[in-house]
């Protein structure tokens, strides 16, 4: 089966990798700056548990993509 242009698919895999990258970063810095309020009184541990789940979701959400994003065909016309 052709999957099209190469180079066109790892183009748009990158662009999600990035954007899905993005916002798990921006997760952590909120869980970083929850933290860090003189509101919390997070724990370390705590903390570090958050900190895996954010990570863990992202790179699923990116796998999940990856998989369904196989089922296309990339072509420019």
């Amino acid at each position: 089966m052709d999957k099209g242009d190469p180079k066109i698919r790892e183009y748009v895999l990158f662009q999600f990798r990035r954007k899905i990258t993005n916002l798990y970063k921006h997760c952590l810095f909120i869980l970083e700056d929850a933290v860090n309020s003189n509101y919390n009184n997070m724990s370390n541990e705590s903390y570090q548990k958050y900190r895996k789940r954010i990570l863990d979701h992202g790179n699923d959400t990116i796998r999940e993509i990856e998989e369904e994003l196989e089922k296309f065909d990339f072509n420019l016309k």
